[in-house]
């Protein structure tokens, strides 16, 4: 699954902005976007004021603006402060494969974590003062450390397997081979694949699996295969909404990468190709069946651009610039796609309106989770200071917290959060005296939660299944 020791380093983003520059010059026109741009309906979502206490006041975050015609520019970044990510068509694809697939190999493993965890992608990320509420201390006691359960099960190859959360369990995804274990820690059944080097995302009732670096698609309904297809093009990452829907980012022989959408009968509904800006990342709204696409541009500075499609259209109806920002993640929640760039988060409605922007300078950022509602949960250093921010669905800052340590995972479930410093596990509610505080028995390799009372903690050969 995740791999600590895979981080992008400022000299390999360097080598990939100089294998874009080195890229063939191939002639391209950029898709027309539309000024009818479709309504965005504003997902639900508690406010901060109504989830905290009202000593506790945090500030807005800093709101962007739209610069006419749906164009945004916009400051720097997401976590990390870097200067550009690129994928490339010709030998650079091969080379920055696993970089842009999200779901396995260097992105992937923070990804995972954030859907999980992208951490670590450069050293000088930053936080803007405006979005950052008086800082409250996490306290160091009151914590229950009383679970009702904590059962472990052997598990060869655990460290290096793909997880994600699907109904009252999880999926786990090896070579050939998936499983799925239900809260209790029950193996409740087991299947053999066809993907070697797989890309997992489980949403609804729907577990995808692509083969990373390769051609084939498998959607599965529990463990019946619904259908197996094979894409033209080598899928570097893929999503899958609520509907079956799925959208995988690929190379592309000629261009600078594709996209190809299938529906949950395998059919190819929707399919594009970029020449001149390199694929990053796509995702597909269950609500809307809008596609969002980031797209990167090295030929001057470091740009990214998001473009919004219609699944029944050719060319795309949106269209928003952000400046000196790496947007290598897109995550659908509801209405919003959800951005994840080196310095900045922010999230577009489908209607291809700026719904929120958090940007960060200053500061280290660590790691960052979101949940299938658009919760979101960040950690970072600052000053070393090791810090914590969680945010609402519209990316309002909800709690920023001084942490005891440098957490090494995060997950967020609605209120509950579930990190660890070293082996000690803290989940529930920030500054809650409900808040549960466990003791691992090994290194931890991984933390997904189940439910709301429930958690995993991944060891290299193990996991260990935690109802508080």
């Amino acid at each position: 699954m995740k791999k600590d020791d895979d981080f992008i380093t400022e000299d390999a983003i360097n080598d990939l902005i100089r294998y874009s520059e080195d890229d063939d010059d191939t002639d391209f026109e950029e898709e027309p976007y539309f000024d009818d741009e479709p309504e965005y309906e504003e997902s639900g979502g508690e406010s901060a004021d109504e989830e905290y206490p009202v000593e506790f006041k945090p500030k807005k975050p800093v709101r962007a603006y739209n610069n006419g015609g749906g164009h945004y520019g916009g400051g720097s970044r997401k976590k990390g402060g870097r200067i550009g990510a690129v994928i490339c068509i010709t030998a650079a694809v091969v080379a920055v494969a696993a970089f842009i697939g999200v779901d396995s190999g260097i992105i992937g493993n923070y990804k995972s974590n954030f859907a999980n965890n992208f951490s670590k992608v450069f050293s000088n990320f930053k936080s803007d003062d405006t979005q950052t509420p008086e800082q409250t201390p996490e306290p160091d006691a009151n914590y229950n450390t009383a679970v009702e359960s904590g059962v472990t099960v052997s598990f060869e190859g655990a460290g290096e397997t793909e997880y994600a959360p699907y109904k009252d369990g999880i999926i786990c995804v090896q070579m050939n081979h998936m499983s799925y274990f239900d809260e209790s820690g029950a193996l409740v059944w087991e299947t053999d694949t066809a993907i070697v080097d797989p890309i997992l995302k489980a949403e609804g009732g729907y577990i995808m699996l692509a083969e990373n670096g390769g051609n084939k698609i498998c959607l599965y309904n529990d463990r019946k295969l619904v259908y197996d297809v094979d894409d033209a093009d080598t899928i570097m990452s893929a999503n899958v909404s609520k509907n079956g829907d799925v959208v995988a980012v690929t190379s592309k022989a000629s261009y600078k990468g594709g996209i190809s959408v299938y529906n949950k009968t395998g059919a190819q509904i929707f399919s594009w190709a970029s020449g001149s800006d390199s694929v990053i990342s796509a995702d597909i709204s269950a609500s809307s069946r809008r596609v969002a696409v980031s797209l990167l541009n090295t030929d001057e500075t470091v740009k990214t651009t998001v473009q919004l499609f219609d699944i029944n259209e050719t060319e795309s109806y949106e269209r928003i610039d952000v400046d000196d920002t790496v947007i290598f993640n897109i995550e659908f929640t509801g209405s919003i796609a959800n951005c994840f760039g080196d310095n900045r988060i922010l999230g577009i409605s489908t209607g291809g309106k700026i719904v929120y922007d958090n940007t960060f300078s200053g500061v280290q950022l660590t790691h960052s989770a979101i949940d299938g509602d658009g919760n979101q949960v960040l950690t970072y250093d600052d000053a070393n200071i090791p810090m914590m921010n969680t945010y609402t669905q519209k990316g309002a800052l909800k709690e920023s917290v001084t942490l005891t340590g440098v957490a090494d995972f995060v997950d967020i479930n609605g209120k509950k959060i579930l990190y660890n410093i070293g082996r000690d596990v803290y989940f529930g509610k920030i500054n809650s005296d409900g808040a549960t505080k466990y003791s691992a028995a090994m290194d931890i390799k991984d933390l997904i939660i189940i439910s709301d009372d429930s958690f995993v903690i991944v060891y290299s050969n193990s996991l260990e299944f935690v109802t508080v």
